[in-house]
């Protein structure tokens, strides 16, 4: 009997614990729509014609997905498997294995938001709002960023073969896959100029210490002036985007806004010792520009230390968080909106330059590596935004 006892006390002690964990702590409304899909779901289990195609773990998967989908944060908040979390981090890092692109859902299509420096798909000739249409011949116009991705990646010497949609047309470009190093910062000084370029590709970890150290390489080498280049810059760490920001404003700027989940609005400031870079300084940016990159430019906008150049950026305007669950899987969660230090909201919208400027349409953003040995006028014959930027850099 003791011992009956204490079998039944453990599975009450379970039961409980797993309701605490679950339902109980859902609404109402909650409560009733997980019974509507366990419904659903019993259904599908004894009825669907094709057993063999009911996989628990994939129609969970896929219910978590729509779920997300239905929150409209377009491009940003995803649900990521256990293996997909793994590739995420590696996104974050120096080095991954694939063609060095971002991805974006835009406008029910899946879009090149930006590729990186020196990348295999850089250097085939994937260009920022380039729409995937197909990976390998197969259509992939009805699948999101995570489906095409999974197709894209694979290991390393192989290739893939993407068909993309530009200006209407469609283009194929065979790329083969490798271990791709992300330079955070590089820099070239302009030709005849104290006016140095200096280009950031991401927000991964170090991102800000190596911009330092490209700064002061530069101005060794003689600069005295800074293009900043954010073009095709995804985002990445909203900490190294804070840490930049530092690098370029006074003690107490206002950085961001940030808007929680009940409408509570915390302030981002520069730390009171900071000393940063007085130098004159310009941003450039274009639709590539996302996320912390957005960040980063409108804090140099809205506190007067920077004019934006170039065209409007992508408008990601969500903060991320990865909420990992039970088996391993994870959400990155929108959990805050951001807005400009002077209250603009950029989800969606994007931010607009002070001065517009646009490529020509053989042009394409070019890289400190790619200018290096080049004239200015070399330069500026091959990329008009970066010239028009270091027009307004005159000006300041």
């Amino acid at each position: 009997m003791v011992l009956l006892l204490a079998v039944l006390m453990l599975v009450l002690a379970a039961y409980l614990y797993g309701r605490s964990q679950s339902l109980a702590g859902l609404s109402a409304e909650d409560e009733e729509s997980v019974a509507l899909y366990a419904e659903a779901l019993r259904e599908v289990r004894e009825d669907y014609v094709d057993k063999e195609a009911v996989d628990p773990e994939e129609q969970t998967y896929g219910a978590i997905e729509g779920m997300l989908e239905s929150l409209d944060d377009e491009g940003h908040t995803r649900f990521l498997t256990p293996e997909e979390i793994e590739k995420n981090r590696e996104g974050l890092s120096s080095t991954y294995v694939g063609i060095g692109v971002q991805l974006e859902d835009k406008d029910d299509e899946v879009v090149v938001s930006s590729p990186i420096d020196g990348s295999p798909a850089k250097e085939a000739g994937i260009q920022p709002g380039d729409v995937l249409v197909a990976v390998d011949g197969e259509s992939v116009q009805e699948e999101d960023v995570k489906g095409i991705s999974e197709r894209v990646r694979g290991p390393e010497g192989s290739e893939v073969e993407l068909t993309v949609l530009r200006d209407g047309e469609e283009r194929e470009f065979t790329v083969e896959r490798a271990e791709v190093e992300v330079p955070a910062a590089t820099w070239n000084l302009v030709p005849g100029t104290d006016e140095a370029h200096l280009r950031l590709t991401s927000f991964s970890e170090n991102s800000a210490e190596k911009l330092r150290d490209a700064i002061s390489e530069a101005r060794e080498a003689g600069a005295e002036r800074f293009v900043l280049d954010l073009r095709n810059n995804g985002g990445g760490l909203v900490g190294q985007a804070e840490e930049i920001a530092a690098q370029f404003l006074p003690a107490g700027s206002e950085i961001y806004i940030r808007r929680d989940a009940d409408g509570e609005e915390e302030e981002r400031f520069v730390p009171d010792d900071n000393e940063p870079l007085n130098d004159p300084l310009v941003v450039l940016v274009n639709e590539g520009s996302a996320s912390s990159a957005e960040i980063l430019a409108g804090a140099l906008r809205d506190n007067g230390r920077a004019k934006v150049v170039g065209e409007t950026t992508f408008g990601t305007g969500t903060v991320l968080e990865e909420q990992v669950l039970s088996d391993g899987s994870a959400i990155l969660l929108g959990i805050a909106e951001w807005l400009t230090p002077n209250g603009d909201f950029i989800r969606g919208s994007g931010i607009e330059p002070d001065v517009e400027a646009v490529l020509e349409e053989e042009q394409e953003p070019r890289t400190p590596g790619e200018t290096e040995n080049l004239s200015k006028e070399e330069i500026f014959a091959e990329d008009d935004q970066l010239e028009r930027a270091l027009e307004v850099l005159q000006e300041e």
